[in-house]
């Protein structure tokens, strides 16, 4: 459980999501994990703060949106996105508010 939990914060220290970019990043945490053993693949969980986080900004424009990285994801990833906004512009429904908070507890 410590090495999950040292990976997950490994990668959300450096990642960030958008659908802007071809990936099928899920909305529910339970699709997510149904997927992931249905097509036998390992899940990306990306904790982010989409408005405010600079370096997963970074990750976004030179990981995520590369053509090597949306190639690898769709063959090997089941990918979802925990994200934390603080623009009130942004802000998730009650429902995914309480996923994600879930999730990082």
């Amino acid at each position: 459980m410590v090495k999950k939990s040292l990976f997950i914060s490994f990668v959300s220290m450096f990642i960030f999501l958008t659908a802007s970019y071809g990936q099928q990043w899920q909305h529910s945490w339970n699709e997510t994990t149904s997927l992931s053993q249905k097509e036998h693949k390992h899940i990306l969980l990306n904790f982010s703060g989409s408005d405010w986080c600079l370096p997963c900004m970074r990750m976004h424009k030179n990981v995520f949106g590369s053509n090597e990285f949306t190639a690898f994801a769709s063959q090997n990833l089941v990918m979802y996105n925990a994200d934390f906004p603080r623009n009130k512009k942004n802000q998730l429904s009650k429902e995914i508010e309480k996923q994600n908070n879930a999730l990082a507890d």
